[in-house]
């Protein structure tokens, strides 16, 4: 694999893994930043003070309107997440002038983050996780045709690197598919699928493979750490 495994430390108390797995470390590869020349998107929303550091952690570690995939995403409510304190902490950064490709990528591999799709990743075919996570940072809301998430940031992709991508869901995921979403609480993603799979998600799935084929990530301003997060509805589907 192109990806060298983090370093190992003990995932959170507040779910035990499936198998041992290596978690996100800071010293995850990033993808190169890219930067954007357009301006920031039209908002409403007013530039505020620069948050310090310990808020904007708070901020990308809230989740308020609930695991999305608690009932197959039909309860989500877009409204609810474009007044998140993750996605007004977007609005007021791009209103304070931040760059979206000023960002940080972090890059797990054997992962699959949940999310809102706010760009489609069924043949948008990039070459590798970093050309998926530089989408996600040239991403911008506002742009992209309409779609209930289309005012929602980019902040978490999923990369597909094998001729099939297994998922327990309707579609069929091939090499090179690069899916952008917004996920609250970007600094403690949901975690659909991690690592090693263990034998009792392969009976329920038997076409599962045994490792987690993914190379999920999340963007994030510097300073703010990537923890385990936790796994999501989707990892008992």
């Amino acid at each position: 694999s192109p990806f060298p495994p983090p370093s190992s430390f003990p995932p959170p108390s507040s779910f035990t893994p499936p198998s041992p797995f290596p978690p996100p470390s800071p010293s995850l590869p990033t993808a190169p930043n890219a930067s954007i020349s357009q301006p920031p998107p039209s908002t409403s929303v007013a530039a505020g003070p620069a948050p310090d550091l310990k808020s904007t952690t708070h901020a990308l570690s809230t989740r308020v309107c609930g695991p999305p995939a608690v009932d197959g995403y039909v309860h989500v409510d877009p409204k609810c997440l474009q007044e998140s304190p993750t996605a007004l902490w977007w609005m007021n950064y791009y209103a304070r002038g931040g760059k979206q490709g000023a960002l940080k990528a972090h890059i797990e591999p054997a992962a699959d983050y949940d999310g809102l799709a706010v760009y489609w990743g069924i043949n948008n075919t990039k070459a590798s996780a970093e050309d998926c996570a530089k989408q996600c940072l040239e991403h911008m809301p506002n742009r992209n045709g309409g779609g209930p998430f289309d005012k929602l940031p980019c902040n978490a992709f999923a990369w597909c690197p094998d001729a099939v991508c297994f998922e327990p869901d309707a579609h069929s995921h091939h090499k090179g598919d690069c899916w952008l979403k917004f996920t609250e609480a970007p600094a403690a993603p949901e975690v659909n699928m991690r690592g090693d799979l263990p034998e009792d998600y392969r009976r329920r799935h038997p076409n599962a493979p045994v490792r987690v084929q993914w190379v999920s990530g999340v963007l994030l301003p510097e300073g703010v750490q990537l923890t385990n997060g936790t796994f999501g509805p989707r990892w008992k589907w």
